[in-house]
């Protein structure tokens, strides 16, 4: 069972005493809180809001055996101060600069978007910072069949690495996890 543990926006306050953790990043709105919930089967887990640019900071979330999850704050919310969204960017960089502990980055997309300007804009930054990735494409309950094919399409040209999800239908959430446990319970280290 994941319990809430920290939330921070300072590297020297980040959560300390684990081996491995798990981020999940994503433009605002795409559903990063509710996948959460959804994966560790905890409604309340992490804070939901109708509201977009909530999260500003960083949330770490960890269960018994010491594996973490951690919310990034989303990116690309319009609505947000220029001083704002700095604070977010530089936050963002940083937690992916100096993070040892990060083994995988879940990467979220929303299937009936595709992927935005911010959102390929985030892939070449994980790439420039020899980050593994991992998309999720959420929401495909709320996409038609034409928008479905034209995001996947765009997304294998990036990469593979990917998974079809619907929090509240409850699509691949199974697999995903499994997914997820397979990637904590890998040897391999990301740097």
């Amino acid at each position: 069972m994941y319990k809430f543990i920290l939330s921070s926006n300072k590297i020297n306050n980040y959560l300390k005493g684990h081996l491995k953790e798990i981020c999940f990043i994503g433009r605002s709105n795409v559903g990063k809180s509710t996948l959460i919930n959804s994966i560790t089967n905890q409604k309340k887990l992490s804070r939901v809001s109708n509201t977009p640019g909530r999260t500003r900071h960083i949330n770490f979330f960890q269960d018994e055996k010491k594996r973490t999850l951690v919310d990034l704050p989303g990116y690309g919310y319009s609505k947000m101060s220029k001083k704002e969204k700095l604070e977010i960017i530089i936050m963002i960089e940083n937690y992916f600069q100096f993070r040892k502990e990060l083994i995988k980055t879940m990467l979220l997309i929303d299937l009936k978007i595709g992927p935005t300007k911010d959102d390929l804009l985030m892939i070449d930054f994980l790439k420039k910072q020899n980050r593994q990735f991992f998309i999720i494409l959420t929401k495909s309950d709320k996409a038609n069949q034409s928008k479905m094919h034209n995001t996947i399409l765009k997304i294998e040209k990036i990469t593979k690495n990917y998974i079809i999800i619907s929090s509240l239908k409850g699509k691949n959430i199974d697999k995903l996890k499994k997914i997820i446990n397979l990637f904590f319970n890998s040897k391999e280290r990301q740097q």
